[in-house]
């Protein structure tokens, strides 16, 4: 099979031609490539440079380089990983001491410091928020890793706490899967553009770690039915197709999701058929359902353990044996996961084949964190590797799974005010208790409403139940995909996808504005702007910028001709 090669719209080689850093730890190419331009950052002085990678791309790998780089060749006098929930404290000191570095899982701030034998610690954006004062001595001279920076927002007092607490750092990492937030807040560490958009040093997205072979494609299934539900003034009944309010359509899918309505169940049958036959070529192949909140958790638990005749594992994030009981998953053969809030991000479990979307949460960052959990490739697995994901046809799921290859920016001054609304009513929703009188009625599923993949929506061809003309069918989407040659469309939105990149990180390089910089480029091609360039033009814009960035070139700045004695 030809494998697609991204072409260089979503790469930025260092200029420092850095491959593997060091000879007995192999990287992946886009690892080489962003451990490169962190030392294009060194090499400038820059103290902190944000990478984005798609979840399930291996960010803890490459950050992890970085530290030993700090340690051995750049002085740094410890480490500090900064996680956001406590279980990834010690998946982040296992992955570290595969590479001889030792990190403090049970680091407290009073103690002030950590043992001799540790190199450094990990800890929670949270502990520092709470006491920051300790931890400025602490990181003073180190190396700092910032694990999916954007939850240093959380709190609302936690971006200026992290800022202070990290300010005498030698270097700061920052990591981020989703950088992306429905607020307007800025993320402490990282650069925005003259727009608002926030700018990754280097960015790795979904489209291509997929053509890499690095991340697996996706096949979505979405179902639909009829959902009823009781509120106080009388049963209410709607189909998935059906136009609602933002309250009724969140109500509409808690109904389906609620075991009582027997809607899921089709839907848990199918994807455990789907995980058995996946199993024929990969034995230790896993599924993850992801629930709403314990109870919930608790009660489709109950419900697959009826289908598939296996008790599947409970993970709830208020166990004190949650972290352990993830890693028993993780090396086991067991078929199912259930967990609530535990696999939002950061947990590596790459045996996870198909997931289940059982929770009304519709954020862009939830979901993909989600899926991030099931399209981690299986190096020895030579079959073709497909993640299925199962979910309600609900519209907002359906739009989120159609632009899944789409790639997020955080933006601080303008967005798109229709999806922030949207979220914001849906946290209202979700923190609101439902009145006494809701209650979830018996709901009608109708099987497979739509197949989605690489964005696209497929004709419906097969009977729920046909798992194999399904299979069949998905795989030859994705094979068509991946041999498929690039349009001369596609390759201008690559070319100008990088050119946006380089341009951010010439202005972070040279402060001069973007304006300035597209003006300098627009002047030296000889075209009236960007839009108007050809492919070569573009190709020649991407080198120019290069040219900049490595000192080959510089824009001259004249000096502004005075008028009538006045500026």
């Amino acid at each position: 099979m030809a494998s697609l090669r991204s072409s260089s719209g979503d790469r930025l080689r260092s200029s420092s031609g850095d491959k593997q850093p060091f000879p007995d730890i192999r990287l992946r190419a886009w690892q080489q490539e962003a451990f490169g331009v962190y030392r294009d950052a060194v090499g400038r002085g820059i103290k902190s440079i944000l990478w984005e990678a798609t979840p399930g791309a291996g960010k803890t790998t490459g950050a992890l380089v970085v530290c030993l780089h700090q340690l051995r060749r750049a002085g740094a006098r410890s480490i500090l990983v900064v996680v956001p929930t406590a279980h990834l404290k010690i998946q982040w000191a296992r992955a570290a001491a595969r590479l001889g570095i030792h990190l403090d899982t049970a680091f407290s701030s009073s103690a002030g410091s950590h043992a001799g034998d540790y190199h450094g610690c990990v800890v929670t954006y949270q502990q520092i928020a709470q006491d920051p004062a300790p931890f400025r001595a602490l990181v003073r001279g180190g190396c700092v890793v910032l694990d999916e920076v954007h939850h240093t927002g959380d709190g609302l007092s936690w971006g200026s706490a992290i800022r202070t607490a990290l300010a005498e750092a030698q270097f700061i990492l920052c990591l981020s899967g989703t950088p992306f937030r429905s607020d307007l807040n800025p993320i402490p560490f990282v650069e925005y553009n003259d727009e608002g958009l926030s700018i990754p040093d280097y960015s790795y997205s979904y489209t291509r770690a997929v053509e890499d072979g690095v991340c697996r494609p996706t096949a979505f299934f979405a179902y639909g039915g009829e959902v009823s539900w009781l509120e106080k003034n009388g049963p209410l009944r709607a189909a998935f197709s059906d136009n609602l309010d933002p309250i009724a359509s969140s109500r509409r899918l808690r109904a389906a999701l609620d075991p009582e309505s027997g809607w899921i169940r089709p839907m848990l049958h199918d994807a455990h058929e789907m995980l058995m036959t996946t199993r024929r070529e990969h034995p230790d192949a896993g599924g993850l359902l992801v629930a709403a909140n314990q109870t919930q958790a608790r009660k489709l638990a109950k419900l697959l353990s009826s289908i598939t005749n296996t008790a599947p594992k409970v993970v709830l994030s208020e166990d004190s044996e949650a972290a352990n009981r993830l890693k028993d998953f993780q090396d086991s053969n067991a078929p199912w996961l259930v967990a609530c809030n535990m696999v939002s991000e950061g947990v590596d479990i790459p045996r996870l084949r198909v997931g289940v979307y059982a929770t009304a949460i519709r954020t862009k960052m939830y979901f993909r964190q989600f899926l991030g959990r099931i399209v981690r490739r299986v190096p020895h697995i030579t079959a073709l590797q497909i993640a299925y994901c199962y979910l309600p046809a609900d519209p907002q799921l359906q739009h989120l799974a159609r632009e899944i290859e789409g790639e997020l920016r955080h933006c601080i001054r303008r967005v798109d005010g229709e999806e922030v609304k949207e979220e914001q009513r849906e946290t209202k929703e979700r923190a609101t208790p439902i009145e006494q009188a809701w209650q979830a009625l018996e709901s009608t599923n109708s099987g497979i409403n739509a197949v989605i993949v690489h964005g696209n929506q497929l004709n419906l061809f097969a009977p729920a139940g046909d798992v194999e003309t399904i299979r069949s069918v998905v795989d030859e989407q994705v094979l068509a995909r991946l041999d498929e040659k690039r349009s001369k469309s596609e390759e201008k939105a690559a070319l100008s996808l990088e050119i946006r990149k380089l341009v951010g990180l010439y202005h972070k390089q040279s402060g001069k504005s973007h304006a300035t910089i597209h003006s300098f480029l627009n002047t030296k091609q000889g075209v009236r702007s960007q839009p108007l360039c050809t492919e070569k033009q573009l190709t020649e814009r991407v080198q120019l910028l290069k040219d900049l960035l490595s000192g080959k070139r510089a824009i001259e700045t004249t000096a502004p001709r005075r008028v009538g004695g006045m500026r």
